[in-house]
């Protein structure tokens, strides 16, 4: 007679990925232990494995359950009510420190998957990548939508182009953002500025040209 599979507690698999939020962001995927997991979630190491089959997938459960928590708790009329790109990117800045501090284990998970996916397993790293591209796919043309719709756009040029060239334009910065996390884990989304003063002079040219009047 075949085994009936236990199913699956949304109450305890929602308090195992809590925990283990807490607990990646703390020490990084490698040196996090299940059964310290399993401990402070009050469930059986066993359990977690029956619910996620392995660590690896536990963990990329994890990356998306935070990446969806930051994205329900952050206020897009942040970035929807600004005047213009440059005051969206200023804006969008004040406030994630602000969500940062809120916050503190969700976002230094969420930069530490994205900015370490090169150092986990193998089979790890597409999925995450599709976790962040999948978010800046579905988040840039919310957030920047119903600003653009209030710009005098040129005849010919769509607001789905220039959402596309703000992707672009994210991916690239994300690759610094990326580099500067791997030198310092630690990093502060202050440490950023500098950061963040380019993107607002890309900004400025996708706006009004590299052409003097």
């Amino acid at each position: 007679m075949a085994r009936t599979r236990q199913p699956i507690d949304p109450e305890k698999s929602a308090r195992i990925i809590d925990v283990a939020m807490h607990a990646f962001a703390q020490h990084g995927y490698r040196d996090t232990n299940t059964e310290q997991i399993a401990e402070r979630a009050g469930v059986s190491k066993g359990l977690i494995f029956h619910y996620f089959q392995s660590k690896a997938n536990l963990y990329v459960e994890t990356v998306r359950a935070t990446y969806s928590k930051i994205v329900a708790a952050a206020d897009m009329s942040v970035w929807q009510d600004s005047a213009d790109l440059k005051d969206m990117v200023v804006r969008a800045l004040r406030y994630k420190i602000q969500l940062q501090l809120r916050y503190p284990d969700e976002f230094a998970l969420a930069m530490q998957a994205y900015a370490e996916a090169g150092n986990l397993p193998e089979r790890l790293r597409p999925q995450l990548q599709a976790i962040w591209s999948n978010q800046l796919t579905t988040s840039v043309p919310d957030m920047v939508g119903p600003v653009l719709q209030r710009m005098p756009l040129r005849a010919g040029v769509t607001a789905e182009t220039i959402s596309n060239m703000i992707l672009m334009l994210s991916n690239a910065i994300g690759e610094q953002a990326k580099v500067m996390v791997r030198a310092n884990p630690q990093i502060k989304i202050e440490d950023f500025d500098p950061v963040v003063d380019q993107a607002v002079q890309y900004m400025d040219v996708l706006e009004h040209g590299f052409l003097a009047e």
